[in-house]
């Protein structure tokens, strides 16, 4: 890279996943350190640092959330010149809510599991076994946050009790998803690199669901690449996901989440900032399509780079 460029790896922020943001942010920086000139700035506040130069910098985004992942971030990028690593805004405001996701993944003929969206301040308005017969569920439902990520205050909820429970004690505002929730399936993720799928991840676990505690704890989680499901089922996890991409206006990287199940594949949602702590699934994937982390991560800057060489030259 020339003298007059670095890359700089923006990790924290203010939001609920400024922990796993955090992790990321370190890994990446050790994984990048003496291949290329880099950077990792920690922000304590949703604002840009004042210290960073458009015409030197190349911004890496790794943060997970409220701000990096709703756009705020980006459009603040845009704004002051700056050449980013990652989805534009207009995508980053579409894959954060996943409802909205749905709905355009469903509309280029990828399966999509019902869902109702609600607000938090009709939630009292939601009778549980009405939701399941409207879905066909057979019984059980999952809830989840419209806008949110790292599974935090998501909740299987397999009973008019339990669901009355999740509604009491989660006490944030906005929007909110409730599914079916699918017993039996087979958590599944595709790494987007570059638009095309490179690899097919399966994670076994032996919690509820793939929650928080077993995505960001080592040894939780076991991560099988290629997942143990037939040919075409690859194929078909391999095309859905890269529509899904296409779809969603991403640019570079995401991740896709599916299930997998004797009633077939659904999409779940579009993941436009993976995780990369060591414990996360995107470095895996790249090690399952034949990359060390640190060959991912360098050929993910690749266009990055040269966005910025042709802006700045």
């Amino acid at each position: 890279m020339s003298e007059n460029r670095e890359v700089v790896i923006l990790c924290g922020a203010e939001s609920s996943e400024r922990d796993v943001s955090i992790r990321s942010g370190l890994h990446a920086k050790e994984l990048l350190d003496g291949k290329i000139d880099v950077r990792l700035v920690t922000l304590d506040r949703n604002e840009l640092p004042d210290h960073l130069n458009p015409s030197r910098a190349i911004i890496f985004p790794l943060v997970h959330g409220a701000f990096g992942e709703d756009g705020k971030l980006q459009k603040l990028l845009d704004d002051e010149g700056f050449v980013y690593v990652g989805s534009g805004a207009d995508s980053m405001e579409i894959t954060i809510n996943k409802a909205r996701a749905k709905d355009l993944v469903a509309a280029v003929a990828v399966p999509t599991l019902p869902h109702h969206l609600f607000n938090w301040t009709r939630k009292n308005e939601l009778p549980f076994d009405e939701l399941c017969r409207c879905m066909g569920c057979g019984g059980k439902l999952f809830l989840k946050p419209n806008c949110g990520g790292s599974s935090i205050n998501c909740a299987p909820c397999c009973d008019g009790a339990q669901w009355s429970m999740a509604l009491d004690t989660k006490v944030l505002c906005g929007d909110w998803l409730a599914e079916p929730y699918c017993l039996g399936c087979k958590d599944i993720t595709v790494a987007i690199l570059h638009g095309h799928a490179i690899a097919v991840m399966e994670v076994s676990h032996g919690c509820n669901f793939f929650d928080y505690d077993a995505k960001y704890s080592a040894g939780a989680a076991k991560h099988i690449c290629p997942a143990q499901v037939g040919e075409d089922v690859i194929e078909q996890l391999r095309s859905y996901s890269e529509r899904a991409f296409s779809v969603c206006k991403c640019r570079d990287w995401a991740r896709v989440d599916f299930i997998v199940g004797a009633d077939g594949v659904f999409f779940l949602e579009v993941n436009a900032i993976p995780g990369f702590t060591k414990t996360s699934l995107y470095p895996d994937c790249a090690i399952g399509a034949g990359m060390s982390p640190t060959q991912c991560l360098m050929k993910l800057l690749e266009p990055a780079l040269e966005r910025h060489r042709k802006r700045y030259p």
